[in-house]
């Protein structure tokens, strides 16, 4: 496990040069073939084999963790968290897009929750970090895009179909919850602050970075519907959530390695205990 997280963070250095290759050949040769190639087949099977190990990594994390440890069940709805993602993830692979969305906001829902236990842990250890004005930098873009999203689409919309009217309603609730959830990783980023830049202040960077790689993903898609984004911004736009994907990986993948070096820690210094009997 010590390698895994470099294993993620080449991956996806591979396939973002991949993807990059994809679209200079579309711009070059006019064909939107090799982008299309490249987002269906490498690019689907990452988003899988993302959430598949973020569900994994979350599941031994939350096991590690003993039966009254307020960390145990905040794992274990991080790792449900993945399990809805992943679901979203494997219709979109079989071409299912109506209902893939759906799983969005069920996704980011349980997280919320997750993060809130973590939340209530670090209030109880007395180490409950606060907001800094730093902190408004990347608080602020997705305030003010869920506002304008808000005003300017949500209050906008026309009458429509009963299913289609439910869909829309789930998927307007993805933006509310990123700021929740943007502001939550960054409290929590601040209360494990004294730790530097250790496994576990890694983990919690690393799901700052995915939340707010997930909220610049939406804006892309938003300014892209728009037609804002001229077609290299476009494209590169759409490799946003590889990074997302792979951060939201990447956490317990660090939480999971401080886990298992502490583990190692202790049976090391249990047998020099011994030794010295």
């Amino acid at each position: 496990m010590n390698g895994l997280p470099r294993v993620i963070v080449l991956s996806t250095l591979a396939l973002l040069i991949t993807g990059l290759a994809a679209g200079l050949l579309w711009w070059q040769t006019g064909n939107p073939v090799w982008i299309r190639l490249f987002f269906s087949y490498p690019g689907a099977l990452f988003f899988v084999g993302a959430s598949l190990l973020q569900v994994y990594l979350s599941f031994r994390c939350a096991a590690l963790f003993s039966s009254g440890d307020l960390l145990r069940p905040a794992w274990f709805l991080i790792a449900f968290s993945g399990l809805a993602r992943l679901a979203g993830d494997i219709l979109r692979l079989f071409g299912r897009e109506t209902f893939s969305p759906l799983f969005s906001p069920v996704s980011m829902l349980s997280l919320a929750f997750g993060l809130y236990r973590v939340l209530r842990a670090c209030r109880q250890n007395g180490i409950f970090g606060q907001l800094r004005l730093s902190d408004s930098l990347l608080i602020g873009p997705v305030v003010v895009y869920t506002v304008d999203f808000f005003a300017t689409v949500v209050l906008a919309s026309g009458s429509q179909s009963a299913t289609s009217w439910v869909q829309r309603v789930l998927s307007w609730t993805s933006d509310p919850l990123l700021c929740v959830l943007l502001i939550q990783a960054i409290l929590i980023r601040r209360s494990v602050a004294n730790m530097g830049w250790g496994l576990i202040a890694r983990c919690w960077i690393s799901f700052t970075a995915a939340i707010f790689a997930t909220s610049l993903g939406d804006v892309g898609l938003w300014a892209w519907s728009k037609g804002y984004l001229p077609p290299p911004l476009e494209t590169a736009s759409w490799h946003v959530w590889f990074v997302a994907s792979a951060a939201f990986a990447l956490g317990p993948a660090y939480q999971l390695q401080a886990m298992l070096h502490a583990t190692v820690d202790d049976v090391r210094a249990t047998a020099e205990e011994f030794a010295k009997v």
